[in-house]
Formats: C-alpha cells, structure tokens, sequence
C-alpha cells in the first residue's frame, strides 16, 4: 500500500470477491458442474480467489489491529529508556 488507499475500501472489495468466489462454489454444486473439466476449472479459480482475498483480508485485519496486536498499535507507551549511570 503506498498510504492512499482506503482500508475500508480495500476490506469491502475483499469482502465482495470472497461472497461471490462462495457462490460461485454454491452454485456449481447445485447446477451440478463439478462432473466435468469446465466445472473443476470454475471450482479450482472459485477457489484461488477465495484463498488470495482471505489471506489479503486476514494480513490487513492484522495490520490494522482488527485481530490479533497490530503493527498499528500507537496507543501503548514505549518502554522508557533505561538511566544512565
């Protein structure tokens, strides 16, 4: 990220291409697809970008500081310098 792009705005993308690679995945097993190559080449991209906006998705939560202890984390004090002698 080069600090122009919106966090919320790269999330809701996110967001978006992980509900669509899901119905994707919903709707080939209920139109029955997964029979032939056509089908298992739509499961396996339905996949990918499951995979690549899930871990796009987790990488910038934890950036942010939504989950886990973010490298954002500017609120907590840093530890005083120790005393010279």
């Amino acid at each position: 990220m080069n600090g122009k792009e919106n966090e919320a705005e790269l999330a809701v993308m996110s967001l978006v291409m992980i509900v669509l690679s899901v119905l994707g995945i919903v709707a080939g097993f209920s139109r029955g697809l997964f029979g032939g190559i056509d089908g298992l080449l739509i499961l396996g991209i339905a996949l990918m970008m499951l995979l690549i906006f899930s871990v796009l998705l987790l990488v910038q939560a934890m950036q942010q500081g939504w989950i886990g202890k973010g490298s954002k984390d500017e609120s907590s004090p840093a530890a005083p310098p120790a005393a010279a002698k």
